[in-house]
């Protein structure tokens, strides 16, 4: 019968907290959480400095920042010595299984292995039903999916040349869309509304347009003065816009994608507009 896979934690940051309860929650047997600066233990386990680390389960997992990956591999090399028959990961979205390549020459598979979920704080974030992006050497694919399945997770494989772009769409879909609807918030709010009615406002219409476009589609859910075509409401936008200079940068970026690739009315005329929104006037 095939040796249960256990795992060691490198780094105790948001994701790595929200790792480390989600091997506790699972069954997953976690064999020690290693730390900078051991202050404390991990529910029955005591945290680690490196110095003090056995690094001896069968799946190492780097939960540190994207720019401290690659020297903690060679910390992790120099400490451990040979590797062969363990596997060395990452969670960067960004970067690839190259990081390691320090582990790798000690005998270590690599791979990546990226949550798709936000983790804005050190309170740990459930990870069932957590999707995850791999990629790494292929013949440690399928024990990292194995793994991610037993934490109750839904893997998928990401070619590794192509993880930039994937974690820039990742970027877009959750920092930069707050950083959107904190944009919408601010509009509303120089609308007169008070801030937590504008966070309610926006929030009721952010969920609704998320649950339309995952039970529909995007062409199907798309609504409002760009749909219908509404040259002269989108028009009163850009004008009034014309005083929050960045406001309306964001707003005119957004509506020219949406003209471009949604299904817009009177196209033609709504190119032309944005066209002409250097020249419109700063006031009504």
């Amino acid at each position: 019968m095939r040796k249960q896979i256990d795992v060691a934690i490198v780094g105790m940051g948001n994701w790595g907290t929200s790792l480390a309860n989600g091997c506790l929650a699972s069954g997953v047997p976690l064999r020690e959480v290693v730390v900078r600066k051991p202050a404390a233990q991990f529910g029955n386990l005591p945290m680690v400095s490196l110095e003090r680390a056995a690094l001896d389960a069968h799946v190492i997992w780097i939960c540190v920042r994207d720019d401290e990956i690659a020297a903690l591999a060679d910390q992790i090399a120099l400490h451990r010595g040979d590797m062969t028959g363990q596997i060395v990961v990452h969670s960067s979205g960004a970067l690839t299984a190259k990081e390691l390549e320090a582990v790798k020459r000690v005998g270590a598979r690599v791979g990546s292995v990226a949550p798709v979920m936000s983790f804005p704080s050190r309170i740990p974030v459930p990870l069932q039903g957590t999707m995850y992006a791999v990629e790494g050497q292929e013949e440690i694919l399928e024990t990292l999916e194995e793994l991610l399945r037993k934490l109750g997770g839904e893997p998928f494989r990401i070619e590794a040349e192509k993880k930039s772009l994937y974690h820039a769409a990742a970027t877009m879909a959750s920092p930069l869309l707050l950083s959107e609807i904190t944009a919408a918030a601010e509009m509303a709010r120089m609308a007169g509304l008070p801030e937590k009615l504008a966070e309610k406002w926006v929030g009721t219409l952010g969920q609704a347009t998320i649950r339309n476009f995952l039970q529909r589609g995007s062409a199907s859910s798309f609504s409002g003065p760009f749909f219908r075509g509404d040259l002269s409401t989108i028009r009163l936008h850009l004008q009034v816009l014309g005083e929050h200079p960045m406001l309306k940068e964001i707003y005119s970026a957004l509506a020219q994608y949406a003209i471009e690739t949604l299904p817009v009315r009177r196209r033609d005329g709504l190119r032309q507009l944005l066209r002409q929104v250097q020249d419109l006037p700063k006031t009504l």
